[in-house]
């Protein structure tokens, strides 16, 4: 796997040192919520340390903030995988999921059940139950404490993230292969960093005012810092899609640019330099936007160091996860 790729990313690598307990905690919530089945399944997941990504993206959080942030962490790895699981490899794809088939229909389903939940707190259908339940016990936990204010923009961040999913399933299905701006933006919306950033607020036991976090120059912050996390992810996954026929923005550029695999490796790695710098210049700027803003909002600071933390903390942890290693493993 290119694991190995070397990207520009000059900001302090730390992890939260209460991985090992966090981790015993995480997998007996996976056990006990019914998300897998079988001691088999169980053991793939656990090999994966796909959870693990959360210590390195929050490494401030520890006891029950860190608990909550491996679950969530875990539960978007399998939501993920649950959609994979849906997509055979060839054009076998298209009668699947096809106006006959349900495969779509489930998706969609699913997603609605959890934005329902989100919205109105309606209680789960039967055929998703487990995801769904698995969500609200997240949402629950993730919620408390925080603000109306906050509860409403962190709802329409996960609505567009679970909003994006049937998007990019069709995609995969009817379009294998969409150029590298049509692939940048459905990634955007379901890399899922959004309602991450806000985890991170709600792990900090902190909020971003409302003016601050609308402002364009925060907005220039999370598109950047999603755009470094994607660009990485896309390199780490490059073979594991290529195996599966998924799309990935390393293929995307050799098939619609005509670029060899080196040189569209290296404009991948590009865009990791340019959104690190990218963030690192909106970052340098806080200062003037509280200025703008009317005064000190330490918040701020805080929120940026929650950017850092991910962009770094993904470089890190995606250099090494388990789940890169062998194209083998299902995702």
């Amino acid at each position: 796997m290119p694991q190995d790729v070397e990207f520009t990313v000059p900001l302090e690598s730390r992890v939260s040192p209460d991985l090992p307990r966090a981790r015993r905690h995480h997998l007996a919530w996976v056990r006990e919520s019914g998300l897998l089945h079988g001691e088999e399944a169980l053991r793939r997941y656990e090999s994966s340390r796909v959870a693990d990504s959360a210590a390195y993206g929050f490494p401030d959080a520890a006891g029950d903030d860190l608990d909550l942030c491996l679950d969530l962490l875990g539960w978007l790895s399998l939501l993920d995988d649950r959609f994979d699981d849906r997509l055979d490899t060839g054009d076998r794809r298209i009668g699947r999921l096809g106006t006959r088939g349900t495969r779509m229909d489930d998706a969609v389903a699913l997603c609605q059940d959890l934005v329902d939940h989100l919205r109105y707190g309606t209680r789960p259908a039967a055929k998703t139950a487990p995801a769904v339940a698995a969500f609200a016990h997240c949402w629950q936990r993730m919620s408390h404490g925080m603000s109306q204010e906050w509860r409403r923009r962190t709802v329409h961040d996960w609505t567009d993230y679970l909003a994006g999913w049937p998007t990019r399933i069709a995609d995969r299905a009817y379009a294998p292969l969409p150029d590298p701006a049509a692939h940048l933006r459905a990634r955007r919306r379901t890399i899922g960093l959004r309602p991450l950033l806000a985890l991170a607020e709600r792990a900090g036991h902190f909020e971003v005012p409302l003016p601050a976090w609308c402002s364009s120059h925060l907005e220039g912050m999370r598109i950047a810092a999603c755009d470094a996390v994607i660009a990485m992810n896309e390199v780490h996954s490059l073979e594991r899609d290529e195996a599966a026929g998924r799309p990935n923005l390393v293929l995307s550029l050799m098939r619609h640019h005509g670029l060899a695999r080196p040189e569209a490796l290296r404009q991948v790695g590009d865009t990791v330099r340019r959104s690190v710098e990218t963030f690192l210049q909106l970052r340098a700027g806080l200062p003037q936007l509280e200025k703008d803003l009317g005064g000190a909002t330490p918040e701020l600071a805080r929120y940026a160091d929650a950017h850092a933390a991910w962009i770094r903390g993904y470089h890190d942890w995606g250099r090494t996860a388990p789940c890169y290693a062998d194209v083998r493993r299902p995702r």
